[in-house]
Formats: structure tokens, sequence, C-alpha cells
């Protein structure tokens, strides 16, 4: 008798077990499925109609720390940045993001022909962690400066995944793996805030938009024909985007 109860508990905690580890891989293929499908889809349907100052509006009076930029100010307000000439604004997801740090060096690329046409480059990040290591590594040649608290992010609504979602991003996302074989050579850490996703914003002379790209995925970055594009500027030179690793080397 003893022997049958304690059977039957063995098979009821096994079915248990089963039910459990059902739903789990249920639940993860759901958000794998999600993630691929949310990759493929155009960034720029997140955000705001060319010509909007939706988003101007959202984060002008936003005061962000000065890591490197003009003047003597230790702070100042975002809405400097377009006050007088075009910017393109980077809002950096992790100063010891791999795929961040590659990207900032696509990305950088750009800065002689944006200064040559008095357009500014501008990287924001979220926080500290990271920053003498990526400062130390010349991955970004813009202005840069530290948005203490998110206040961007939480302005403008940007995205932060869940864990299940950004280990699916890293393990089952064929752009982020894609990415981050192109940019194997970049020394990268798990340091930091690694759930929250970035956004690239070229705002014209004013505050009118006019490209707002949010990331969807780590890999999501908007094209260097694009931003060009936005700026009207020409991009007949841009051959080759993340095809070779993207590592700061001057």
């Amino acid at each position: 008798m003893v022997d049958g109860i304690g059977n039957r508990s063995v098979a009821v905690a096994g079915a248990a077990v089963a039910v459990v580890g059902l739903a789990f891989l249920l639940t993860f293929f759901t958000i794998a499925r999600d993630t691929r499908v949310s990759s493929s889809a155009s960034s720029t349907e997140m955000g705001t109609e060319k010509g909007s100052r939706i988003v101007a509006a959202a984060i002008k009076d936003i005061q962000v720390e000065k890591i490197h930029g003009p003047g003597d100010a230790a702070s100042v307000n975002i809405s400097s940045f377009w006050e007088h000439q075009p910017v393109v604004i980077h809002v950096l997801r992790r100063f010891g993001c791999q795929l961040c740090r590659g990207n900032a060096v696509v990305m950088s690329r750009m800065l002689p022909q944006l200064e040559a046409n008095n357009i500014r480059l501008v990287g924001i990040g979220i926080e500290k962690l990271g920053l003498e290591e990526f400062e130390e590594g010349r991955y970004w040649k813009g202005e840069l400066y530290i948005d203490h608290g998110k206040k961007i992010h939480k302005a403008l609504e940007l995205k932060s995944v869940s864990i299940v979602s950004a280990l699916m991003m890293i393990f089952a996302n064929k752009a982020v793996k894609d990415a981050a074989q192109k940019t194997k050579d970049t020394p990268g850490n798990f340091k930091g805030d690694g759930r929250q996703l970035g956004a690239t914003f070229v705002v014209g002379k004013g505050g009118e938009m006019l490209l707002d790209f949010r990331q969807r995925d780590f890999a999501d970055q908007p094209s260097t024909v694009s931003i060009l594009d936005a700026l009207g500027l020409d991009s007949s030179d841009v051959k080759e985007e993340r095809a070779a690793p993207a590592v700061c080397t001057d």
C-alpha cells in the first residue's frame, strides 16, 4: 500500500514537472517568435513622423551632464543641441555593450561629414558605469553626455525588455547574433542596465524631427545612409556598414 502511494506521488510530481516544463517551453518559443517578428518590423513605426516636434517638446527641458562638448557648463538643456543647428542624437544603451561600442564606431565615421555641414553628433549614456573604459577605447568621436535617471527614456517611453526577452535576443535573434559575430573583435562586458533599449534621433534646427529611430532589439540601428539622407547629405560614398569588425583603429 505504501509503495503504491509512493509511486503515485512520484508519478503526480513527474507530471507536474512535465506540465511546468511544457508551459516554460511554450512561453520561451512564443517570446522567440514575437522577438523575431518585432525585429523584422520597421523601427520607425514606433517613432514620430518626419516634421513632427513632439519629441523635441517632450525632452527639451531635460538636463544632461556634459562629459565632452562645447562650452564651460557642467550640464546643458537638451534643447541647446538643436537651437542653432541640426543634430544627430544617439541614445546609447550601455557603455560596456559590445554591440553599442561597435555601433558607436560606425556612427562616428560620419563625424567629418557632419562637422563640414555644421551638424552636431551627440551621444547620450544612461549612467557613468563603464564610461572610463568606453573613453579609453575611443569608440565614440562626437560629443558625450549622461542622462542620469533615464529622463529621456521616461519622457519618450523608450522600451526596456524583460530578462527572458533579453536572453532570447542574445541566443535566438538572428540579427543580434549576426551583429555580435561582426563585432567579435570589439571587447565588451555585461555591466550596467542590459535590458534598456536606445534610440537615434536626427533633429533639424529648431526641433523638427528628421528621423526617429527606436530600437526593437540590441542590434537594431539606423543605417548611415538613412541618417545622411534625413539630413539631405550625400550618402553615395557609403559602401559598407558593419561589413568589418567595428573596432576603433585611429
